[in-house]
C-alpha cells in the first residue's frame, strides 16, 4: 500500500513549529499527543509512536493493553483508569477505543485515528479517521510534515 499525501484533499500548511520535550512532556498539559495501543503488535512498535511523536513535539501515550502487557510504563496511560487529556490534538495508533480510554480522552480537540478496524469505536469517534496498516500510515505521515517543513523537523527536533 502506497500512500500519497499530495493527492489529499487537505487545506493546511505549515506555519510554524514548536517542539515540546519530546516523549517527556506532561501528557496533563500536553497540546499533542501521539498514544499507541495493542494494534502495535509488541513493545518495540512504540518505537514508530516516538518517531511520530519527536516529529510534531507530541507526548506519548498508551492504551490501557499497551501498558498491562509491559510495553510502556503506567505514566503513559489514557483512560479512565489512567490520564483523562485534553489535547489540542490526539493521534491514536491502533488503539481500537475501548470506552475506558475514550473516556479519558474524548475532549480533545482533534482526534486523529489510524487503524486496520475501519468499525472500531476509535474511528467511529475520530475526526480524521485513516483505515490502514499504521506501520505505513505512520512513516508516510512523518514523510510528509517533513516535507513541508522542508527537512527542518530533524534540526528543530534535536
Amino acid at each position: 500500500m502506497e500512500i500519497d499525501p499530495s493527492s489529499w484533499d487537505v487545506k493546511a500548511r505549515f506555519v510554524k513549529f514548536s517542539p515540546d520535550e519530546g516523549n517527556d512532556v506532561d501528557m496533563g498539559t500536553a497540546e499533542k499527543i501521539v498514544s499507541g495501543g495493542r494494534g502495535l503488535g509488541n513493545a518495540e512498535g512504540f518505537s514508530v509512536i516516538r518517531d511520530l511523536a519527536k516529529t510534531l513535539g507530541a507526548a506519548v501515550g498508551a492504551s490501557r493493553a499497551a501498558v498491562d502487557a509491559g510495553w510502556i510504563p503506567y505514566k503513559h496511560q489514557v483512560g479512565l483508569t489512567g490520564r483523562s487529556v485534553r489535547p489540542r490534538l490526539y493521534i491514536a495508533c491502533g488503539i481500537s477505543g475501548q470506552i475506558q480510554h475514550l473516556a479519558g480522552m474524548n475532549s480533545s480537540d482533534t482526534i486523529v485515528a489510524i487503524n486496520n478496524d475501519p468499525d472500531c469505536p476509535m474511528m467511529k469517534l475520530a475526526t480524521y479517521a485513516v483505515a490502514g496498516d499504521l506501520y505505513k500510515v505512520i512513516p508516510a505521515i512523518i514523510s510528509a510534515v517533513e516535507k513541508a517543513r522542508g527537512g527542518a523537523v530533524a534540526n528543530a527536533a534535536g
